[in-house]
């Protein structure tokens, strides 16, 4: 029998919270009658703000303690942003629900009355961004701008930019869209998406998930009756793809795993952070195959690299 009462564990911030309200209305649309009752739990990343992210050195900054609430039976599920969560999450724990994707694509933010695009910066331009993927790949593109790191949440750093702490600033675009009519700010910015060749998402980008225990079995039924096959999918591929792969936050890899119809499209790209030079691999399969498709990507991406090496 389905519960009646949910408790959602999420981190406080405006933007988990807001994913939180979008994993719920989703849930709903399958079983309306579920009430839901939400707590928020702080993280480490949210606790430590003085330094970069790639130099906290701690897995999982942002849902360790929010998986934990769920584990200690202090909530029921918890709700995060898929590219939060490490490789590998504790064992005890499934990823049970994915509402529908929003926008995989990293955007360059500026000001509301500029031009918003990585090409039309002014050489020295100072651009915000605390990850090591984005600064590897923009440097690639943009070598006489200044990246700079920034901390904080989502409308903290458009804040930032906003009083002229940064002429632009690197954000996902899911977060500023998912934020807007919450963050007045929003609408003193501009913002144009970056191409996947350009700056290739981070892993699971986009994508929110509902992590539940694996011994609440009618829960976890319940889960994955509500979940978005499209999005269930292209997780799938591109968690296999980080698993196989390994690397972390320390890295600059993107990937991206696209549905359409019976099909599963995947392109993944590393970056030589001393080169810049670029690596990449795109296969395509039937989405039954997802998972083994992400495994392939990884194995061939690290077989392209050896052989590099080699020479």
């Amino acid at each position: 029998m389905y519960p009646k009462k949910i408790i959602v564990a999420t981190r406080p911030s405006k933007l988990s919270l807001v994913q939180t309200e979008i994993a719920i209305r989703w849930i709903k649309k399958t079983f309306p009658d579920i009430e839901f009752e939400i707590r928020t739990f702080k993280s480490t990343g949210d606790k430590i703000l003085d330094k970069p992210l790639y130099m906290i050195g701690v897995k999982g900054i942002f849902e360790k303690e929010i998986n934990q609430a769920v584990l200690r039976g202090d909530a029921d599920i918890a709700v995060h942003s898929l590219k939060d969560l490490p490789a590998s999450i504790d064992p005890r724990l499934e990823l049970a629900c994915y509402p529908p994707r929003d926008s995989p694509y990293d955007v360059i933010v500026v000001r509301k009355c500029e031009k918003p695009s990585i090409y039309e910066l002014e050489p020295g331009s100072k651009v915000g961004t605390s990850s090591i993927r984005r600064r590897v790949f923009l440097r690639r593109i943009r070598p006489d701008i200044k990246l700079e790191d920034i901390r904080g949440n989502v409308d903290t750093r458009i804040r930032k930019l906003i009083s002229g702490q940064y002429d632009a600033i690197v954000l996902a675009e899911c977060g500023i869209e998912r934020l807007r009519g919450t963050v007045p700010e929003i609408e003193e910015i501009t913002y144009s998406r970056l191409s996947v060749e350009e700056l290739p998402p981070a892993p699971g980008q986009g994508i929110i998930v509902v992590v539940c225990r694996k011994d609440d079995h009618e829960l976890l039924k319940m889960l994955r009756e509500a979940t978005h096959r499209e999005t269930t999918i292209e997780a799938t591929c591109e968690r296999a793809f980080l698993k196989t792969f390994g690397g972390g936050c320390h890295t600059p890899l993107g990937c991206l795993a696209t549905c359409s119809g019976e099909e599963v499209h995947f392109q993944a790209y590393l970056a030589d952070k001393d080169t810049g030079k670029i690596y990449k691999v795109q296969i395509s399969g039937k989405v039954t195959e997802a998972e083994q498709i992400g495994v392939r990507g990884a194995e061939e991406l690290k077989k392209i690299v050896r052989e590099v090496e080699k020479l």
